[in-house]
């Protein structure tokens, strides 16, 4: 089987510093995602993800999450990939690259050839975008918090509590 390697990226409205706690939270709630390249056209996904080093970036250390997904049903392929962060003058640039394999073999592989590549990649598209916007609506919801409270340095425990909330 050989994989299949596509990638999206997005651009969100928060400071490179929190992005990936930003990101990963938001993916804390989402168990499940509903994956969907256009409307009508959708698949339940078990998502998982864990935090670990960037090592794409050479000028400097920081974190990435790896991400991958199982489908509900045999239809949709499984999906494994890195989502990482880069600044963009006061956004940050979110990408996810990764691969899928096909599923039912080789017509799977001539569908994919046919429509299925575009497919992914639409799918891959709405989801990080769907991610930006929840992430930015996080960040915005903690900036609000700050404001309301009048400080600028919550605790570790006080950011982590506004962040889980919103």
């Amino acid at each position: 089987m050989t994989a299949n390697v596509i990638h999206a990226s997005a651009l969100v409205r928060c400071p490179f510093s929190c992005a990936i706690e930003i990101l990963e939270r938001a993916l804390r709630n989402r168990h499940d995602i509903i994956v969907s390249p256009m409307r009508g056209v959708r698949e339940r996904v078990h998502v998982g993800w864990a935090i670990v080093d960037d090592l794409t970036d050479e000028c400097r250390r920081h974190e990435a999450l790896t991400i991958y997904w199982n489908p509900e049903h045999r239809t949709f392929p499984s999906f494994s990939g890195t989502l990482t962060v880069r600044p963009h003058f006061r956004d940050v640039n979110v990408r996810i690259t990764g691969c899928y394999d096909p599923p039912a073999g080789g017509v799977g592989r001539l569908f994919d050839r046919m429509a299925g590549r575009h497919i992914a990649r639409l799918t891959l598209r709405r989801l990080i975008r769907s991610l930006a916007r929840d992430a930015e609506s996080r960040y915005l919801v903690y900036l609000q918090e700050i404001r309301a409270t009048g400080t600028y340095g919550h605790t570790g425990s006080e950011r982590d509590e506004v962040l889980r909330t919103h």
